[in-house]
């Protein structure tokens, strides 16, 4: 099915919608998420009070729209192109979080940085959580590995890992790689390389 051309007011609407998202996110890593207002952002993004409160609720709302939809399309690209059957998927997922990481480094940053906020950084916690669970709900075992872990109890430990790892390795100077840090994070958890992979091999999921 042929989806409609937008209207003028519509692309004028997405683009004001993207203006405002990454005004926030620019004065959130420049000042710090308390530090700023909507005012704040209204202004530097030459917008009227009255027009921010057309798109989003709040700061925190902004932040979050911009995490959550990314994410969601994130997931919803990485879902259609998986192949259940490719031996450890544990490592793909890994790999395809940190890549994602390093497009949407800023977004990242202010989710999980020192500038940004520990409510949005729960938040995003609890909704990574709840992806992992659906994912390893739905994913085969890995046939080498015998696993005795509550399925919930795996996410909040596979959430935690990574969450903490993607804080150190976007704030702190250092030369690691996407592909690096999958790897090092793959073979601290199951204890064995991971697999071999092409260049281009997973990118399609970004």
């Amino acid at each position: 099915m042929n989806t409609p051309p937008l209207s003028r007011h519509q692309r004028r609407r997405q683009q004001t919608h993207k203006l405002l998202i990454q005004t926030t996110l620019q004065l959130v890593l420049e000042r710090g998420y308390d530090a700023i207002t909507i005012q704040d952002i209204t202004d530097q993004a030459d917008l009227g009070r009255g027009t921010f409160y057309l798109h989003f609720t709040d700061k925190e709302d902004v932040v979050w729209t911009a995490f959550r939809e990314l994410f969601e399309e994130f997931e919803r690209d990485a879902h259609q192109r998986y192949d259940r059957r490719m031996p450890q998927v544990e490592y793909y997922g890994l790999l395809n979080i940190f890549r994602h990481a390093a497009v949407h480094r800023d977004l990242y940053r202010v989710i999980f940085g020192r500038q940004g906020s520990a409510m949005l950084s729960a938040r995003a916690q609890d909704f990574l959580a709840s992806a992992f669970l659906y994912d390893i709900r739905t994913a085969p075992p890995p046939p080498d590995v015998d696993f005795h872990i509550p399925e919930e109890i795996e996410a909040q430990i596979v959430t935690g890992i990574i969450t903490r790892l993607l804080f150190w390795w976007l704030e702190t100077p250092h030369n690691y790689s996407p592909e690096q840090v999958a790897g090092y994070t793959y073979e601290a958890v199951y204890r064995k390389k991971p697999p071999e992979i092409g260049s281009s091999e997973g990118q399609d999921a970004l």
